[in-house]
C-alpha cells in the first residue's frame, strides 16, 4: 500500500477503525497525522467516526493508546496460555519430530509413529556404534532413507515448493546438519524444551534467542 502511495496510485485509504491500521500508538499516528496529510491522502476509519477532510481528531490518539494496550494485554494473555502448556510438557511446533506423530485426540501430545521410528533408531543406532554424523549421513543417502522434509511432503503436501517434480534423489537427500539435529533433539528422550526463541516484544517480531538455562 505504501509503494502504491508513493507511486501515486492511492488517494484515500479507508479501514474499518484504528485498530486495523495499526495497534502500535506511535506509528499509526505518524501516518495519520504526519504520513497520510503529507502525501494528499485521506484517511478513514468508519467505526471510530475517523476522517481526515474534517481535519485531526482530538480522539484518534487516545484511541490509538487503548488500541496498543489491548495488543500489549492480548500478548501477555497468549504467553501466560503457552508457558502453561511448556509446563505440562506439551508439543509445540508446526512438525511433530522424526519418529512420532501429533496424536489427533489430543492437542500438543506426540505418538509414536510406527511407519517411521526405524529411521530414528537406525540414526541412533548407528553413533551408539561409532559412526559420526558425516558417515551417518551417508549411509541414510545410500541406503535411500527418506528424509524429515520428503515424509511430510508426501502425507501432508507441505513442501511442495522443494519436492514438487524434484528429482527422485531429492526424498533422500540428508543433510550433515539434519543428522546433528536428531542426534541433539531432546525428544527423543523424553525431555521437553521449550522457549528457546522469542520476540524482542510484541512491537517487534524479530527473533532472539534465549540463554539454555
Amino acid at each position: 500500500m505504501i509503494d502504491d502511495i508513493e507511486d501515486g496510485k492511492i488517494n484515500c485509504v479507508v479501514t474499518k477503525d484504528l485498530s486495523r491500521l495499526g495497534r502500535n500508538y506511535i506509528l499509526t499516528g505518524q501516518y495519520t497525522e504526519i504520513y497520510f496529510p503529507s502525501k494528499g491522502v485521506r484517511y478513514i476509519a468508519i467505526n471510530d467516526n475517523v476522517d481526515t477532510i474534517n481535519g485531526e481528531s482530538e480522539l484518534a490518539p487516545f484511541l490509538n493508546i487503548l488500541n496498543e494496550m489491548h495488543a500489549r494485554q492480548t500478548s501477555k494473555k497468549v504467553k501466560v496460555a503457552m508457558h502453561t502448556r511448556f509446563a505440562n510438557g506439551a508439543h509445540y511446533g508446526a512438525y511433530a519430530p522424526l519418529g512420532y506423530v501429533k496424536d489427533p485426540d489430543k492437542k500438543g501430545h506426540l505418538l509414536i509413529d510406527p511407519e517411521t521410528r526405524w529411521i530414528v533408531e537406525k540414526i541412533f543406532d548407528l553413533a551408539v556404534h561409532g559412526r559420526g554424523a558425516a558417515s551417518i549421513t551417508r549411509i541414510l543417502v545410500e541406503e535411500k532413507v527418506p528424509t524429515p522434509g520428503w515424509l511430510n511432503y508426501e502425507r501432508y503436501g507441505t513442501f511442495a515448493n522443494i519436492y514438487a517434480g524434484a528429482p527422485a534423489e531429492k526424498a533422500y537427500a540428508w543433510t550433515i546438519a539434519q543428522v546433528k539435529s536428531i542426534l541433539k533433539e531432546e525428544t527423543y528422550i523424553g525431555h521437553s524444551v521449550h522457549n528457546k526463541q522469542s520476540n524482542i516484544s510484541f512491537k517487534n517480531k524479530k527473533k532472539v534467542r534465549k540463554p539454555q538455562e
